[in-house]
């Protein structure tokens, strides 16, 4: 559902950034806004140098360069999606969220409140296992099972680890207590309703628990490990309204600022083993559950990074979920690399062998997994005319799936070395086989050149490109957008220093572009224009530019006006300057008459601009 505008703005002006980055670092006010160490995990500081202006709410770090507004934070720091982080902060400002005006409205209406319901039911449930395994004595089997296994209780803590007790009803009797119908519980697969009506059964019972969270930090589902002998090992929560395994990835809650700080994500296999990795110290993980990856999956692990390194185990269920991911990440324009650990069944056993700063060594040096698919497909080649068409056919899917036209031409050229075959055989191949199969190729448009010229025009982007503007003018956008008081005193200057003068002096486009708007925005509401900066940076492709100290320290209105004036000078002299040099070429080059006299007017106007040139200066 797309959400309308003025709810957008309803939720941001309701929103304290202050209030949400306070949770994650201790903010103490400064000049005009407040200062605090950078919570972002891949900028270890000493000293304060992350920011937080409450009356734009917007922040910026001046060491890592950082900004956003508060819809970029959660995104950035807690792996949500703008919906998710929209969602988010309407429930926690209790703005009810627009429901859909459609011929469904009504069905809309009521899954919304059985969702609301439902996550209810699965926190309760989530916070009931966590106090089980809390007072469970030191000597019981879980605890044992639980210090056998290594975990930290920091760990416990962060992951919400529980435990289901093996009574049959102890989580029904408490759902019931909380006013939780169990018809609901059993909806969302808490519990399961015994025959002939005899009442219900806990569906989890005797497991160490793991709750599965969504990127907000809601309970969505949760997985259970026998701690003992018996089967299944692992026991997961069935598809829900309010879970999909196929579109949730495991840890993400805690592990999406890791994985966008590291600009990679690592992809394990279950529970355990990512919890093994995080408080070994690798945490920009983030699991499957029991299932293959999905093109769900994919595309939310392109939400925080492109670079992957999938780690499976060594057995040939691995293999397998090897071959299955590497053309789900190539669709979504990922670029995958692979990670299959021969000397230990899976990466928490290796942990414990080898420890973590080796497993670390070897993410960083995981090779391409199209290589290790085609190393393990090739093993027993031996060149032969029927291997090599087998091969051909084996590995077209692969192929189709690649987004990018370089990658494809890069990968295969690998193909043909280790083929031992040529180019134009390849491309004859690959063709012949579309045709034979007759298989629209799933490459959606992109040619598919395979030579090392290959040329790719990306798509034109979308954001507000200011990284070659004059610092001078971007020095004018940095201060028009600092606070009112400054944009005011820019409006009302007299001839020939108006607004519509200056902006038309302004060289950068998309500066001159920016100032236009922010009259627009300005005349239309002005009580909006604090909230524009917001919701401008978000377009910019470096944020960074249009911060300075000053923006978060006190306003001296004397000292604003004084740098406005040398600013607009300086733009106006920049000006003058460039149409002087004009004029001038102008000249040389356009003499008339039989004399080879030169243009008066235009020594007129040269002369005027002179004038106005020292005027400024002086």
């Amino acid at each position: 559902m797309r959400y309308p505008q003025e709810f957008i703005e309803k939720v941001s002006e309701s929103s304290s950034l202050v209030e949400v980055i306070s949770q994650y670092t201790q903010l103490k006010p400064s000049g005009g806004g407040f200062m605090g160490r950078c919570p972002f995990p891949d900028h270890q500081e000493k000293t304060a140098s992350f920011s937080v202006s409450d009356a734009k709410q917007v922040y910026h770090c001046f060491g890592c360069k950082k900004s956003g507004n508060i819809f970029r934070f959660l995104q950035d720091y807690n792996g949500m999606n703008f919906p998710e982080a929209l969602e988010y902060l309407a429930d926690k400002n209790g703005i009810p969220i627009p429901q859909d005006n459609s011929e469904n409205k009504d069905q809309n209406t009521l899954n919304f409140d059985k969702k609301k319901l439902m996550l209810k039911a699965n926190k309760l449930t989530a916070e009931f296992y966590q106090e089980i395994l809390k007072r469970a004595p030191n000597d019981s089997p879980i605890k044992q099972y639980v210090q056998k296994r290594k975990l930290k209780p920091e760990t416990i803590e962060e992951f919400q680890i529980g435990f289901s007790p093996t009574e049959w009803e102890s989580l029904s009797n408490h759902l019931t207590k909380n006013n939780i119908s169990l018809e609901l519980a059993e909806e969302v697969k808490l519990v399961k309703a015994r025959k002939e009506n005899k009442g219900y059964f806990d569906l989890f019972r005797d497991r160490l628990m793991f709750p599965i969270h969504s990127a907000s930090g809601e309970v969505l589902a949760f997985g259970g490990r026998i701690h003992d002998q018996g089967e299944p090992k692992y026991l997961n929560s069935p598809e829900t309204y309010v879970f999909s395994k196929g579109k949730v990835l495991y840890g993400l809650a805690q592990t999406a600022k890791y994985i966008r700080s590291e600009d990679c994500a690592v992809i394990v296999e279950g529970y355990m083993d990512l919890v093994s990795l995080y408080q070994s110290g690798i945490k920009n993980i983030a699991a499957t559950m029991g299932t293959a990856l999905t093109p769900e999956h994919a595309k939310l692990i392109k939400r925080m990074t492109t670079n992957v390194v999938v780690l499976f185990d060594s057995d040939d269920a691995g293999q397998a979920a090897a071959e299955r991911s590497l053309t789900i990440l190539l669709s979504q324009g990922l670029f995958p690399k692979g990670l299959i650990l021969t000397d230990a069944k899976d990466p928490d056993e290796f942990i414990q062998k080898f420890g973590a700063d080796e497993l670390q060594k070897k993410i960083a040096t995981a090779p391409e997994l199209f290589s290790v698919i085609l190393q393990s497909w090739t093993t027993d080649y031996r060149a032969e005319a029927s291997q090599k068409v087998k091969l051909v056919d084996k590995i077209k899917p692969i192929f189709d799936s690649i987004q990018d036209p370089r990658l494809k031409s890069l990968y295969a050229e690998e193909l043909s070395g280790r083929m031992n075959v040529s180019m134009d055989w390849l491309r004859s191949a690959f063709k012949s086989t579309a045709s034979a199969n007759n298989a629209p190729n799933n490459s959606q448009g992109r040619t598919f050149v395979m030579n090392e010229n290959a040329i790719v025009v990306p798509a034109l982007p979308s954001e507000i490109q200011l990284q070659n503007a004059p610092h001078v003018e971007l020095l004018l956008l940095q201060l028009a957008l600092k606070s009112r008081a400054n944009f005011e005193w820019i409006l009302n200057q007299p001839e020939p220093h108006t607004i519509k003068q200056i902006v038309s002096q302004i060289t950068h486009l998309q500066v001159k572009e920016l100032m236009e708007k922010i009259e627009q925005v300005y005349r239309q509401d002005v009580n909006k224009f604090d909230k524009f900066f917001s919701l401008l940076i978000e377009k910019i492709d470096r944020p960074e530019l249009l911060f300075d100290k000053s923006n978060f320290t006190e306003f001296d209105i004397e000292k604003e006006q004084k740098f406005l004036s040398d600013t607009i000078k300086k733009i106006q002299q920049n000006f003058l300057r460039t149409q002087a040099k004009k004029l001038v070429n102008d000249i040389k080059h356009n003499k008339t008459g039989a004399d080879n006299s030169v243009d008066v007017e235009k020594l007129k106007e040269f002369s005027d601009l002179q004038k106005n040139r020292l005027s400024l200066k002086k």
